[in-house]
């Protein structure tokens, strides 16, 4: 490679000749053509870099949809997962996740530049590789909970979150996000219970709250949110109701038997900017088991010809009955256990056909349902009929 040679001197470099220092110069002359030989010497050296040296490619992942919200005396804060590089030596591997908090007054301009950010704002919690890997399973959202003390009425609270890699070197501040805590919300409802009430129908009850979390009563509660969640999850919670519940008891209805749920309910105060949620009541597990006979088939109707007694029932309207059994006897009268049933599996129909009986000879009959659960109904009224030829 040829190097370009330096501004002013063209000539010295191309030709590679010193120039001769005067016999008689004075001492300026001796400096100035020292300063030449050693900005030849430089350029000589640098020979091939081209431009500025280029800094060292550092943690550029940052989320911009960290959010926050008030959930009784605590913040909760929650963004995306970011994407998780396996290889440690990297400088794009997160190791771990600052939050960040800066209380401000409320009529005080927001503090948005990141250095000022920086220097104002306390680290509050951090979470390590493991908590963010577990996070990112279950739910799929990072999140933090920040617990605060409700007596400055004037305090804004600013969040923000920055990763680390291994080398310790920052990535950028996430989006800041500010919540204005209200005192008033009341605490969590509690006595949480469960009960099957009903076929398909779950009762929950709790014991409404009777203070707030600035200890004030009684409780500002305007209703209540009830969540549910398969008890393998540990985080979050599906909200079952569409309107906040008045009352303090609620019907889950859309649930699966044998299925292992976690519930727990939330109280809603009033806020500046809507209703806020209080922490949640204690959590409840319940595991709903079908022990619901279904109805009785009615009615059962009989009829016979050509030496075969035919029965016929309308099928039920419970969607979780999977069958039928039919029961004989020689009398009205013969007690329960001792009536044969004349099927060996339930019947998935709603007809059943006797040839096995002696003409002129009346039978009786009584007829079951059968759920998925093997809970079987009440028996049918009593039906008649004598063998015809």
């Amino acid at each position: 490679m040829i190097c370009p040679p330096p501004f002013g001197v063209e000539s010295a470099v191309s030709s590679r000749v010193v120039p001769a220092i005067p016999r008689n110069s004075g001492y300026r002359s001796r400096i100035n053509t020292i300063a030449l030989l050693t900005a030849i010497n430089f350029f000589s050296v640098a020979c091939g870099k081209v431009g500025p040296p280029v800094p060292p490619t550092r943690l550029s992942e940052r989320t911009a949809e960290l959010a926050a919200i008030q959930r009784g005396s605590n913040i909760l804060l929650t963004w995306p997962t970011p994407p998780l590089i396996q290889n440690e030596s990297s400088r794009s591997y997160i190791a771990r996740v600052e939050i960040y908090r800066l209380v401000e007054r409320r009529d005080q301009e927001p503090v948005l530049d990141p250095d000022d950010y920086q220097q104002n704002a306390q680290v509050i919690g951090v979470l390590d590789r493991s908590t963010i890997e577990a996070q990112a399973k279950t739910p799929g959202l990072l999140h933090f909970t920040d617990s605060v003390t409700l007596t400055n009425s004037n305090a804004r609270l600013r969040y923000a979150v920055r990763y680390f890699n291994k080398r310790g070197q920052a990535a950028a501040f996430s989006n800041t996000v500010a919540v204005e805590p209200v005192a008033s919300v009341a605490s969590p409802p509690t006595n949480l219970a469960a009960r099957s009430e009903a076929q398909d129908v779950i009762r929950l009850s709790w014991t409404p709250p009777s203070i707030n979390v600035d200890q004030a009563s009684p409780a500002s509660v305007v209703g209540y949110n009830i969540y549910r969640r398969p008890s393998r999850r540990d985080f979050g919670g599906e909200l079952l109701n569409t309107e906040p519940i008045s009352g303090a008891t609620y019907d889950d209805t859309k649930f699966q038997y044998l299925v292992e749920y976690s519930y727990f309910v939330r109280a809603l105060s009033p806020g500046a900017n809507g209703l806020i949620e209080s922490a949640d009541s204690d959590l409840l597990t319940f595991k709903p088991v079908d022990t619901f006979p279904p109805a009785a088939p009615d009615p059962v109707s009989i009829a016979s010809a050509n030496g075969t007694i035919s029965l016929f029932w309308p099928s039920s309207p419970e969607a979780d009955v999977v069958g039928y059994n039919i029961y004989r006897a020689k009398s009205s009268d013969t007690p329960d256990k001792e009536w044969t049933r004349v099927n060996d599996e339930p019947s998935t129909k709603v007809t059943y056909r006797d040839d096995l009986v002696v003409i002129d000879q009346t039978y009786f009959y009584r007829v079951t349902a059968i759920d998925r659960f093997n809970n079987e109904s009440a028996r049918s009224r009593i039906v008649s009929e004598t063998a015809h030829p």
